[in-house]
């Protein structure tokens, strides 16, 4: 009480809900800034997620125009005429320079052209240059691809218009929602079989070889008999190790002719291990290949498949059986994973790889000629049957070698005539324009 008798405020409580007032204020704009900052950073995120998804979707775009490119360069091989031109990219940079006969194109300039309401009417950057792949809408987005010839060429490099070494470089360019634009790049090169080092090869440590008891027949490893590269000759029966040499020594000390360069007769047989390829001595890499050539097949069949769906020399094919063949005359490559049976009149200008049972019996009299190369391999395991669970098991196997799992394959002739098989790397390259271009090298621009 004061001394007049009136009471005393309670002055502590009205400063102390002053300060909690205070107190409260700052705590709520300290939350309004949080959620302000919250929400700021919650929308950067989005705006950020949204770019990131528009970067993501043209390079899809671009990527799309690679493979379309891709997939287009081997269309335009694989149908050109004349035959010549399946071998080389000389008539693909001649279309691609266009009308002035020059490579004009820079992708440094190559940009999209809009039209008022943002929409991609088309690009520029590339002169008088005729498109790889025209402009093609895919998705929500349009892509298009160019092609230049590989950098590594002879000066003026990627502008030359001569291919030595059937390498390109492909440009694509892509569009997408935004304005959004991305530009990649890829050399390219064909995707061809491994190099067949003999007439026939067979793989496997102790191969069976029979080349007849015919006096007529020819084995020959000299190009296309001779008139293929100069001076080129390979062994006529390639084989694994010394055991699997002396083995098939025994198949040509037959009647017959065998002859290779200056050499005759077993001198004709060699051992390959320190020569062939290794991925052909690689059970893995054989099941590997046949996916491959399945996948690029204009043919995939079984017994039951008409010899009339095989190719010719002048028109050949890619055609891949699934189970035991017999078939007459052909061309291209044929490749079957069970036994490969042919008669003594059997002409194929190619590639012939029984690989899968790996067995190749030819039976009859007549004269036939197998030009090109023939690989026998045995990858399928006891069970004789390809893409089962014991497939690259072979019975007959060293463990821990190269070719673990790889058994022995078999060629045997069985039948008079003068036939035979000839080397030739004609018939064996005719069908490299079957396979696509794979990249060797990629780039984001």
């Amino acid at each position: 009480m004061r001394q007049d008798g009136e009471p005393t405020m309670d002055v502590k409580s009205d400063n102390e809900r002053g300060s909690a007032l205070v107190l409260a204020i700052f705590v709520l704009v300290l939350l309004t800034g949080m959620g302000a900052a919250l929400l700021f950073v919650s929308e950067n995120e989005v705006k950020m997620s949204q770019v990131d998804v528009k970067d993501k979707q043209v390079f899809y775009f671009s990527e799309a125009g690679l493979e379309h490119a891709r997939e287009q360069l081997r269309f335009n091989n694989m149908n050109a005429t004349p035959a010549s031109n399946k071998t080389s990219l000389n008539d693909d940079l001649l279309t691609a320079a266009g009308p002035n006969g020059v490579l004009d194109f820079d992708a440094a300039n190559l940009k999209p052209v809009y039209d008022s309401s943002g929409n991609v009417t088309g690009f520029t950057g590339y002169g008088d240059d005729v498109p790889l792949k025209a402009m093609t809408t895919f998705g929500t987005g349009k892509y298009a691809a160019f092609l230049l010839n590989d950098p590594l060429e002879a000066s003026p490099g990627k502008t030359n218009l001569n291919d030595t070494n059937q390498r390109a470089m492909i440009t694509a360019i892509g569009t997408g929602a935004g304005n959004s634009v991305e530009v990649v790049q890829a050399i390219v090169k064909r995707d061809t079989l491994p190099q067949f080092p003999s007439t026939i090869t067979i793989v496997g440590p102790n191969p069976s070889f029979d080349g007849g008891n015919s006096n007529a027949k020819t084995y020959t490893g000299n190009d296309c008999n001779g008139s293929g590269i100069p001076g080129l000759s390979v062994p006529v029966v390639g084989v694994i190790g010394s055991a699997a040499k002396t083995a098939a020594d025994a198949g040509v000390q037959k009647p017959g002719t065998y002859s290779t360069g200056a050499l005759s007769g077993t001198g004709t047989v060699s051992d390959l291990t320190s020569t062939i390829d290794p991925n052909l001595n690689n059970c893995q890499y054989l099941l590997d290949l046949a996916k491959k050539v399945r996948n690029v097949a204009t043919v995939v069949g079984d017994s039951s498949t008409p010899t009339s769906s095989l190719g010719t020399a002048a028109n050949p094919k890619v055609v891949f059986i699934d189970g035991d063949y017999s078939f007459t005359d052909g061309g291209g490559l044929l490749w079957v994973t069970g036994n490969l049976n042919i008669s003594g009149n059997t002409n194929w200008n190619g590639v012939l790889i029984i690989v899968g049972k790996g067995n190749l019996q030819r039976n009859g009299s007549g004269n036939g000629v197998i030009s090109g190369s023939v690989l026998v391999a045995d990858v399928a395991g006891p069970d004789g049957i390809m893409w089962t669970a014991d497939d690259c098991s072979g019975p007959d196997d060293t463990p821990g070698t190269a070719d673990d799992g790889i058994a022995s394959g078999s060629y045997n002739v069985n039948g008079g005539g003068s036939g035979g098989e000839i080397y030739c790397t004609n018939d064996i390259h005719n069908i490299d324009s079957e396979f696509p271009f794979v990249i060797v090298s990629f780039r984001e621009r």
